[in-house]
């Protein structure tokens, strides 16, 4: 009952006036629903230590006009709203939910590209960690890929 009157409602949201409109930037840009929340989770787990750094925002930059082949105004566009949405962010549920999609080789490519962001700052924070084992479980990712790919986006020591 409940997931009826929340599909109901959501369904009526997306008839109004100026809705759409809130999704524009990443649907003009042509990116997917799940890329989009790939991008929304890589911010997530920016924020994850409480410390979201320049250099953390720049890789996913990078990663939106890598991945998607956006120019940098349509990725910083995305960006943003990407930003805006992982600061409201309650739950990693709603997000990992719509990347379900995703083969199993994307799926351990998004991780890995999460590692990559974990390990951006030198070392992983005990939150980050946490957050990257529940989105890992969230997708059904096996817990030796799981090491693997922390292990092989470690950064070489010296």
């Amino acid at each position: 009952m409940f997931n009826f009157l929340k599909n109901l409602l959501e369904k009526a949201a997306e008839g109004l006036p100026g809705a759409a409109a809130s999704h524009q930037p990443w649907q003009a840009a042509g990116l997917s629903e799940p890329q989009f929340m790939a991008v929304v989770l890589l911010l997530q787990l920016s924020h994850a230590d409480f410390d979201s750094t320049e250099q953390e925002q720049q890789l996913v930059l990078h990663y939106i006009e890598r991945e998607y082949a956006l120019a940098r105004p349509q990725a910083q566009q995305v960006l943003a709203q990407a930003n805006q949405l992982a600061a409201d962010a309650t739950c990693l549920h709603a997000y990992t939910s719509k990347l379900k999609v995703l083969t199993e080789p994307e799926r351990l490519a998004l991780l890995n590209q999460l590692w990559q962001l974990a390990w951006a700052d030198g070392s992983v924070d005990p939150n980050e960690e946490m957050m990257l084992r529940k989105v890992a479980d969230l997708l059904f990712i096996r817990h030796s890929d799981f090491i693997k790919a922390k292990l092989a986006n470690q950064p070489a020591a010296g």
